[in-house]
């Protein structure tokens, strides 16, 4: 019987040191997302058409042809401003022409959708609307 335990006893220290390996070679090929945000007009009137602009990477290299959609913070919960989606372009950029109505100041994000069950990338940005 105690020759069993110890076997199986080996047979965990033996695995042990190929699980602390893992780690460091999925850090090795991490995975990165991010996205820049560029407003023409911080404060337009309300109904007042403005631009928003940037640049989506995955990787470091430019996301061609994935969406990017932009989001309002809504009582704690961010709603999807509804047209407010587009494709990026051979370059990993996008442009967009949003008009926000409701006056006050909109916190907006920029989100980058990576696909493939990685997480997308967002950046925040504030709208004065008057």
């Amino acid at each position: 019987m105690n020759v069993r335990r110890t076997a199986g006893l080996a047979a965990v220290a033996i695995l042990a040191p190929l699980t602390a390996v893992a780690p460091a070679t999925a850090h090795a090929n991490a995975f990165t997302a991010s996205i820049t945000v560029r407003v023409s007009d911080t404060t337009p009137a309300a109904g007042q058409a403005f631009r928003v602009r940037g640049l989506f990477r995955i990787n470091g290299e430019p996301a061609v042809n994935h969406v990017v959609k932009f989001q309002e913070l809504r009582n704690d919960q961010w709603q999807a401003l509804k047209g407010a989606r587009i494709r990026t372009n051979e370059e990993g950029r996008y442009r967009l022409r949003l008009i926000l109505h409701m006056k006050g100041q909109t916190i907006l994000r920029a989100v980058g959708v990576t696909g493939d069950g990685h997480r997308n990338a967002f950046n925040r940005f504030t709208v004065t609307v008057h």
